[in-house]
């Protein structure tokens, strides 16, 4: 089928969490299986400045509720996809996607509003022209209710990546949107008198996604659902789960130039000197004989962090060590901080974003912990897998879906996982992992499991081609050659 995936991050570039990454890896991997796939994403300053995209002759004509604006199209490839960036350089040459400080710029809903009138804009003059448009978070929420309005040939996908963020704005900001007045009611956009973009995408698309089964189920729950469980609950014949997966090429410690040296699963030497070089990078002591536990995260209560922060100090008393990659909320970057001034040599933080460190926390460390309330799906539990740091997660959403318990007795299983949201459960957890890591035999089994395990898009991609020829009611097919999204000047 003809796809076009429309998402406001893209990584390497423009990255702020996972949706970059599948953004950047799902489309490859359905092009791989045969299908036409374009991608647009806003031009992020990242974007411009890396050299991937170029300028091209297309001037879109792009209607917004004050009258027309013109906007440039760039055009770039990856492999078998075609990448498009919407140009507005007051919108998108900033120094963050979304905002700084840990909020939202101001103008968030002009600047995706724009944005997703924009890559409909696009679909007419892609060829071959989308027969699906694909759209991901509530940046993009607004493309089905365009497609409905438009009518558009064209059937409408959306994927929820965390139903926490719903774009949620006062009932004044409604004409920004450009929709009929009757769009603004509780059977599409209006929720408790004010806009609401997700929910709209829910009741508008023709099927929508989640990113792990875990997840699709507990959104239709009132714990989970924020609000919205009793709408998706409406719409559960076509709402899906498909597990997210990885770029298995990009995330790989046998060829990461991030690593002082590399490893594979079966020739592991490498891996003893990424982490001692970790140990000494991160001003870590040495933990004779003591395993390492590693957080790449945003510091955020939804990532468990301060669950993390409060069980650290029982951890290290039992000789484990601490190293935390991120950053977040201010009083949760403050007492990371503080436990780190606490507990010198024994916990490291570092507040910032630095993928290269990530990679070597991954490929250094002997447990990745996960102590998330909630999580949609997780890409980390999979990067630290792949990379020999033996998981050890909160029993929740994705976590739930990818880790495999570890089971002593069957010696099956790649991870420890623990009940979700309480500090008796991370506990439960952190010494389950201290009674594997005592068990040498054990601990080499689970880590071997977890880095043999096949974390490609592979098993996505069919559960994608089903959503996409469901949404426009076509049975399941042969393969399609593939054809490369161009610029078509068509009127």
């Amino acid at each position: 089928m003809n796809i076009l995936f429309v998402a406001a991050e893209l990584a390497p570039h423009a990255k702020v969490g996972g949706l970059a990454d599948v953004a950047a890896a799902l489309p490859q991997a359905l092009a791989e299986a045969g299908h036409a796939v374009s991608v647009a994403v806003p031009l992020h300053r990242g974007l411009k400045k890396s050299g991937e995209f170029r300028r091209t002759h297309l001037e879109l004509q792009v209607p917004v509720a004050n009258g027309t604006w013109a906007t440039r199209v760039w055009q770039g490839r990856r492999g078998g996809v075609s990448l498009f960036g919407i140009e507005r350089e007051e919108y998108f040459d900033r120094p963050h996607p979304y905002g700084e400080g840990g909020g939202d710029y101001p103008d968030s809903l002009d600047r995706f509003v724009f944005f997703s009138r924009a890559a409909v804009e696009l679909a007419r003059y892609i060829d071959p022209v989308p027969e699906v448009l694909h759209a991901n978070d509530w940046h993009t929420a607004l493309i089905p209710a365009l497609a409905a309005v438009i009518r558009l040939p064209m059937r409408s996908v959306f994927t929820i990546h965390n139903l926490r963020y719903q774009g949620e704005f006062p009932s004044s900001e409604f004409p920004k949107l450009g929709l009929p007045a009757e769009m603004f009611r509780p059977e599409t956009l209006e929720f408790y008198g004010k806009v609401n973009l997700l929910k709209g995408a829910v009741l508008l698309a023709d099927e929508v996604t989640t990113v792990s089964p875990s997840y699709a189920r507990e959104i239709q729950t009132e714990e989970f659902g924020h609000g919205l469980h009793e709408v998706l609950k409406g719409r559960a014949a076509h709402v899906t789960g498909i597990l997210n997966g990885i770029d298995e090429e990009s995330w790989n410690p046998a060829a990461d130039p991030a690593l002082p040296r590399s490893f594979r699963s079966s020739a592991q030497q490498g891996r003893e000197e990424c982490r001692a070089a970790l140990e000494a990078e991160l001003g870590l002591e040495p933990a004779n004989g003591r395993p390492i536990f590693g957080m790449v995260t945003r510091l955020t209560p939804d990532k468990g962090v301060d669950l993390a922060l409060e069980a650290a100090e029982g951890l290290v008393a039992k000789g484990g060590r601490l190293a935390i990659l991120g950053t977040g909320e201010p009083g949760l970057e403050q007492a990371a901080h503080d436990l780190a001034k606490r507990l010198p040599g024994r916990v490291a933080v570092r507040l910032e974003h630095h993928e290269e460190l990530a990679r070597r926390i991954f490929g250094g460390t002997d447990f990745f912990l996960m102590p998330s309330r909630t999580e949609p799906c997780g890409l980390t539990q999979m990067y630290a897998m792949r990379y020999g740091a033996v998981p050890v997660v909160a029993d929740t959403g994705g976590l739930h879906d990818s880790v495999e318990a570890w089971h002593g007795s069957k010696k099956s299983g790649c991870g420890i996982r623990f009940p979700a949201g309480t500090k008796a459960g991370i506990r439960q957890g952190l010494d389950q992992a201290l009674a594997l890591w005592d068990e040498p035999a054990m601990m080499k089994t689970a880590r071997l499991h977890g880095m043999k395990r096949d974390w490609s898009w592979g098993a996505a991609v069919p559960a994608y081609d089903h959503v996409y020829r469901s949404s426009a009611g076509l049975p399941s097919p042969g393969r399609k050659k593939k054809t490369k999204g161009t610029l078509a000047c068509r009127n």
